[in-house]
This record gives structure tokens, C-alpha cells and sequence, in this order.
């Protein structure tokens, strides 16, 4: 999935764990962009199978949305927190999160929490 999708998901979740219902215009606000940008990756996500659109435009993950969200977000939390301690301002460390969680494999993730547990 694309790092811009995979943004969108988080976005949404994080959102979830604030309010009851996360709307397009919700996830807009949030990343300062339009609502057709939000509205063309919400189309993708539900294709996708990570997404459901309820009928009163609420925005809902899947099972498999939330299984991927959950690697995600540990792989986002996990480089955010080494970065940190690296010296990274916060919103650069952030910034170089998401690209880094998006960018390793599942493997390589492991072996890296694994050697830095070990050190």
C-alpha cells in the first residue's frame, strides 16, 4: 500500500480513538487537505477491502484494516521513539516514521526490534 494511503489509515484510526464517528470532512480537517483528496483514498481503501463507508458517511476500518493498521502503528511508535532518542526534532521524527514503517518489510521490522532488545 502506498505511504500516503497507509496515512490515511492511521489518520483514521487515530481519529476512532478520539471520537465515536470519523467522517471524510474529520479526516480532512485533521491532515489540512481537501475533502476530494479524502474522498478519492477513502474510494481506494474501501476497494481495497481495508475500509467501510456506513450510510451516514461514518468511516470504519475492516478486520483487515485494523490487522494492518496495528503492524502499522507499531512500526510507526517503534522508529518515532528511536528517532527521538537519535536527536530528531519531534515533527521530523515523525515525518521520517511513517516513511521508514512504510518502507520495511515485516522482516526486517523483527530483526530490527530484535537486535535493538538485544543491545
Amino acid at each position: 500500500m502506498s505511504q500516503s494511503l497507509d496515512r490515511y489509515l492511521y489518520t483514521i484510526r487515530t481519529l476512532h480513538d478520539q471520537y465515536v464517528c470519523v467522517r471524510s470532512v474529520d479526516v480532512a480537517h485533521y491532515l489540512g487537505i481537501s475533502k476530494a483528496s479524502v474522498s478519492a483514498a477513502v474510494k481506494k481503501l474501501v476497494e481495497g477491502g481495508m475500509l467501510i463507508m456506513e450510510a451516514d458517511g461514518n468511516l470504519v476500518l475492516t478486520q483487515t484494516g485494523v490487522q494492518y493498521m496495528l503492524g502499522y502503528r507499531e512500526r510507526c511508535d517503534f522508529f518515532h521513539r528511536l528517532l527521538l532518542a537519535a536527536g530528531l526534532e519531534p515533527d521530523n521524527a515523525e515525518r521520517e516514521a511513517f516513511s521508514l514503517a512504510q518502507a520495511v518489510q515485516p522482516d526486517t521490522f523483527a530483526a530490527l526490534k530484535k537486535y535493538l532488545a538485544d543491545v
